[in-house]
């Protein structure tokens, strides 16, 4: 399809969707290379402009990078033609645009939610760039430096970057992504399986954080053990796989552009079993069959080819279950928040500790994430906390907090309970410190300065529902989350300006948030008023894949937590001293319960309390003392014919 989009409209409309950050850098002709940077505007730049496609080390677009200046255009054709089949095998949708040059750029998007950092993207690229001579791989080796120029950009050549295809398909192509599982069955389908990592061993096993990640991992995405193990079932692909692997599997016959050698074709058909969710007693079924000859034949020359086929599988299943994202795309896991619980004396602390916040925080760019921890610490309070002479107590630990503040960082939840902790006056009052287990406890009361709702609101603040921050605010932005739920609290919409008043905010951030939240689809302005838009957060949330990102949260929080505890258990093992062993010769028999005790010892215990002196005691007396407790012993003591006495010292 021949491109006929203008250059400006295509830069405006794509520049946005694939820079990792909002900037771009500029090309620079006596330099040879982007050197300066700057904020990323809306408008084409004259020079060639690269964005970034890294933020915080992890890529959401796979950049391919095709150079005609060796191998010709002609060349870089065939490798951008073979590389869209493989997609299309795999699942993927590409963005592609043509240079004055020759040169093209093939733009994977991946799906929402699902980025990629340059360690997990390095042996494809490794695997690409082998069968791929025109291939350049460097801007996808370097989270801190890597860019791409966009379609519709200067080239240095002269001219612009010409969108291949039109531009509303471009656009729905990076909207919609491509199929989660697009990079593990593109590295499937060249056979390019990483080697299993050697243990070594070691005298003592220590155990980290990401080991307990990929146990549980393991357990989640495994069913069945040994030679009946098999990924979960909602992880497995249903389509067939790629007509060149159905062919080696029946005959053995190996397509050079794919596969180097027998052995990555082999191991490429394994693959695509164990992702179809076959076991390695399936996989050794099927090498019986007309259809797995080729196979079966790649493994003869193994004096054990049934071991082969099964330390293969084993290695198959490995890799799968560590690289294959979450089903984001799967209805039944989007991310639904239930409307949350209604506790009225909590909803009145939130009430009044928002205002308070709001101002003692008015000017501070932290007010959104002070927000964000104040609504976290309510929520756990209404729903496992206690009342405390009408006050509200919870104890929850940061990493709690930061799910239940809408996946706020960790670090930032307890960079906000210090600074609460420490400011006179807050709603938040620390009585108890955590120690080993137990997380700090705090006391919701009423901040200074305020009081409690009076009049015809306060039943309406009494019965509003306590919930968790949804995830989406980690997308949208936390500061549009409190205009947005004062809009979704009014009865009736309402103007900009009474908006702004409410919710404390000055008008140009004001009208910002409004334009963000009316373009994010949430928020709609009708002559002059606010009312909510068609798209809510759940809406959002799955767009973005949030609920994957939720479940590796909660995945990584129950492994520190277990590595925190088997921690406080070595710990607490190593302070406790060893008991001596235990000899029978060194027993020593204090008081047998038959010879007369130590008057000696007994005054001198006693000596303090003066009802137990002799003066007032009536058995005062051995004698009298062991006429009222044995009268037959004593007597027979008297006459010299009791039992000797078994008190003994040992050695």
């Amino acid at each position: 399809m021949s491109p006929i989009s203008a250059p400006d409209a295509v830069w405006r409309r794509l520049a946005p969707m694939l820079a990792a950050r909002r900037s771009m850098r500029l090309y620079d002709a006596a330099a040879r290379s982007f050197t300066s940077s700057r904020a990323l505007t809306s408008k084409r730049p004259l020079a060639p402009a690269a964005v970034p496609l890294f933020a915080h080390g992890r890529a959401r677009v796979l950049a391919l990078d095709f150079d005609a200046k060796i191998h010709g255009a002609a060349a870089v054709e065939a490798d951008v033609a073979r590389v869209l089949g493989w997609l299309t095998e795999t699942g993927g949708r590409a963005v592609v645009d043509v240079s004055t040059s020759g040169g093209r750029h093939i733009l994977v998007p991946f799906a929402p939610g699902v980025t990629a950092g340059v360690a997990e993207l390095r042996p494809l690229l490794n695997l690409l760039a082998a069968r791929l001579p025109t291939l350049d791989i460097v801007p996808m080796t370097n989270a801190a430096t890597g860019c791409i120029t966009v379609p519709g950009s200067a080239c240095r050549e002269g001219g612009h970057r010409h969108l291949i295809g039109d531009l509303a398909t471009a656009t729905d192509t990076m909207t919609v992504g491509s199929e989660p599982a697009v990079l593990t069955r593109l590295a499937a389908l060249l056979g390019g399986l990483p080697h299993a990592r050697a243990r070594t061993r070691t005298t003592a096993t220590v155990r980290t954080v990401d080991d307990e990640i990929r146990d549980t991992t393991v357990a989640e995405r495994v069913t069945g053990t040994g030679r009946t193990a098999r990924l979960h079932s909602r992880l497995c692909r249903s389509a067939p796989p790629p007509a060149a692997v159905r062919a080696f599997a029946a005959t053995g016959q190996l397509d050079r552009s794919r596969w180097a050698s027998r052995s990555e074709a082999r191991q490429s058909v394994i693959a695509h079993a164990v992702l179809s969710g076959a076991t390695a007693d399936d996989i050794a079924a099927r090498l019986c069959t007309p259809e797995w000859a080729g196979v079966r034949n790649a493994y003869a020359h193994y004096s054990d080819s049934l071991g082969a086929v099964r330390r293969d599988t084993a290695r198959a299943l490995d890799w799968a279950v560590s690289s294959l994202p979450e089903p984001i795309r799967d209805t039944g896991h989007k991310l639904k928040h239930t409307g949350g619980t209604t506790d009225p004396v909590v909803s009145v602390w939130l009430a009044s500790a928002h205002h308070w916040a709001s101002r003692e925080y008015a000017s501070r760019r932290d007010r959104w994430s002070t927000h964000a921890v104040l609504q976290a610490l309510a929520w756990g309070a209404a729903t496992a906390g206690d009342v405390v002479e009408g006050v509200p107590v919870v104890a929850l630990g940061g990493r709690s907090l930061s799910t239940a503040a809408g996946l706020l960082p960790e670090t930032t939840v307890w960079s906000v309970l210090a600074r609460l902790r420490d400011t006179p006056g807050s709603p938040v009052l620390l009585i108890a410190r955590g120690v080993g287990q137990n997380a700090d406890r705090y006391a919701l009361v009423s901040p200074r300065g305020e009081t409690p709702p009076q009049g015809h609101s306060a039943p309406d603040v009494r019965s509003t529902a306590i919930d968790t921050v949804h995830p989406a605010w980690s997308v949208i932005g936390y500061r549009h989350r409190i205009l947005y739920d004062t809009v979704a609290a009014a009865d009736r919409p309402l103007t900009v300006d009474t908006l702004l008043q409410q919710v404390r905010i000055g008008r140009s951030s004001g009208y910002d948030t409004v334009l963000d939240l009316r373009t994010a689809g949430l928020l709609t302005v009708t002559d002059g008023h606010v009312q909510l838009g068609d798209a809510d957060l759940d809406d959002i949330a799955h767009r973005n894949g949030l609920a994957a990102a939720l479940r590796s949260r909660t995945v990584r929080h129950r492994a520190e937590r277990v590595i925190w505890r088997q921690w406080l258990a070595e710990r607490e093992a190593q302070h406790i001293p060893t008991p001596p062993p235990v000899s029978t010769a060194a027993i020593i028999i204090v008081d047998d319960g038959i010879a007369p005790p130590d008057e000696g010892l007994w005054d001198s215990i006693m000596a303090d309390e003066p009802r137990y002196r002799p003066d007032n005691d009536p058995y005062a007396s051995l004698s009298t003392l062991l006429d009222a407790i044995d009268p037959a012993t004593t007597a027979a003591q008297r006459r010299g014919t009791a039992p000797a006495s078994s008190t003994t010292l040992g050695a």
